[in-house]
């Protein structure tokens, strides 16, 4: 039921259709079918209880997860309102489906790719955010083990998905605000956002931006 709420936020939200990455370049896109009654209420019953961009948050986290690299069944939640060093947060679980590759992604990086490519660029999706609590946890969980990209790669990681690694995110709404409100960078965001990597705090570093491609110099 989660994954089938997740795919309906995410299409309605984000790109329209949702597949499963593994899936994706094997068969064809079936046709667009709306969301279940069951469904639709259960987005209402968030929109209802966490406010409109809750749900928001949802589609993003999916679609970006997705984008990220996700092969494996991605899924996202809202699990409510959490109380962490007197606060309260607003929880999204997004399990990401992406297997990080060990010979490519070194363990350091792989927590700050993942605020990058997922957590900061759905934060970017909005000009502000309002939820009903002091902040917002990400709770987000992947693999990670050495694997080669040759015929069959995907079928070897559906049967080995690695070793998993879960990252949480504590981010305050004062802190959000300053970043959205761009007086802050992404980087001193993080620095002001506790970290815990399987519940050991961390300090992490956003993964850089990707090099602009340079045009060849004319002979």
């Amino acid at each position: 039921m989660r994954f089938c709420i997740a795919c309906a936020v995410a299409a309605m939200v984000v790109w329209g259709v949702v597949a499963s990455p593994a899936l994706a370049q094997a068969q064809p896109v079936p046709p667009k079918k709306g969301p279940s009654r069951e469904v639709l209420n259960a987005l209402g019953d968030v929109r209802s209880r966490y406010g409109a961009d809750a749900v928001m948050i949802e589609g993003f986290l999916m679609g970006h997860a997705i984008e990220g690299g996700s092969v494996l069944e991605t899924s996202v939640a809202v699990a409510g309102i959490e109380e962490w060093q007197a606060r309260r947060y607003l929880s999204f679980k997004l399990d990401t489906g992406i297997v990080y590759n060990d010979h490519e992604v070194a363990p350091d990086a792989r927590t700050g790719r993942t605020w990058t490519r997922i957590v900061e660029r759905t934060l970017r999706r909005f000009r502000s955010i309002n939820v009903p609590a002091d902040g917002i946890e990400f709770m987000i969980t992947y693999t990670h083990r050495a694997y080669v990209e040759e015929p069959g790669w995907r079928v070897e990681l559906n049967r080995d998905h690695g070793t998993a690694e879960s990252v949480a995110f504590y981010l305050s709404n004062s802190d959000v605000a300053d970043f959205l409100a761009v007086r802050i960078t992404a980087q001193q965001l993080l620095d002001r956002t506790t970290v815990l990597v399987d519940g050991v705090p961390k300090r992490v570093v956003a993964e850089p931006p990707e090099p602009t491609p340079t045009a060849p110099e004319s002979e």
